[in-house]
């Protein structure tokens, strides 16, 4: 699908995966829906290809919102909440849209919903030293099973493990107090058919978990508030 168009159902997650390389001409009316705020956070990175990156993900954001609610991609405006994560503001708040975006690479993912949603992108060429990551995240229970995993297994399955997690703590907005080594949502046998994971948090709201489709090269998950949701997820090839 080229474009999002307006409208979100209320059990509806909206997943857009999208390139952070817009040709110039494109990333300059991105540009142009920023805030002089947005522009001086702009201006502040060294290097061209972050700050372009910034560009096309915070206009790419504001022209994916706009056309859900049917508004200019400029007219929107956002605060940060308690915990620092974004939120519309003035009369666009009462639309009660949650957001959430995650980029890895040259490539990024948003999430839309009328309820609270955090999504988590990686590019598995990236570097990292997973089982010691895996170690210090994974609960008791699910380092273990991590530890029986065939070597070729291993990579794919930390990844999968770590952006839940993150897409978790993205979701809750003020992170997990707790840690991420007491959240188990890993490798679990109760899972259903589309992989999704329930657990309920400190103060008894449920929450879901699950994996998202998105290639060979690439591992996500999207959490969301309640398990009654579905998602729907296109490639959007962004035209302006």
């Amino acid at each position: 699908m080229g474009a999002p168009t307006p409208g979100l159902a209320d059990r509806e997650v909206q997943v857009w995966q999208t390139d952070l390389q817009p040709p110039a001409e494109r990333l300059r009316e991105l540009a142009a829906t920023l805030t002089a705020d947005e522009r001086d956070r702009a201006a502040r990175f060294r290097f061209s290809e972050h700050r372009e990156r910034f560009i096309a993900g915070r206009g790419l954001l504001r022209d994916l919102l706009g056309r859900i609610l049917d508004r200019p991609a400029a007219a929107l405006r956002f605060i940060q909440g308690p915990h620092g994560k974004p939120m519309l503001a003035g009369e666009d708040a009462a639309a009660g849209l949650g957001f959430n975006l995650s980029h890895s690479g040259d490539r990024a993912l948003y999430a839309v919903a009328r309820r609270a949603v955090g999504v988590d992108l990686e590019v598995l060429e990236r570097t990292v030293t997973y089982a010691d990551v895996a170690k210090r995240v994974c609960t008791p229970r699910e380092w273990v099973v991590f530890q029986t995993l065939p070597t070729e297994r291993a990579r794919e399955a930390f990844f999968t493990c770590w952006t839940r997690k993150e897409a978790i703590a993205k979701a809750l907005g003020a992170g997990l107090a707790s840690g991420l080594r007491t959240l188990e949502v890993c490798f679990r046998e109760d899972a259903g058919p589309d992989g999704r994971t329930c657990w309920r948090d400190g103060e008894g709201r449920e929450w879901s978990v699950l994996n998202l489709p998105l290639g060979s090269d690439w591992s996500g998950a999207l959490a969301a508030a309640g398990a009654d949701w579905r998602w729907r997820g296109w490639r959007w090839t962004d035209g302006g």
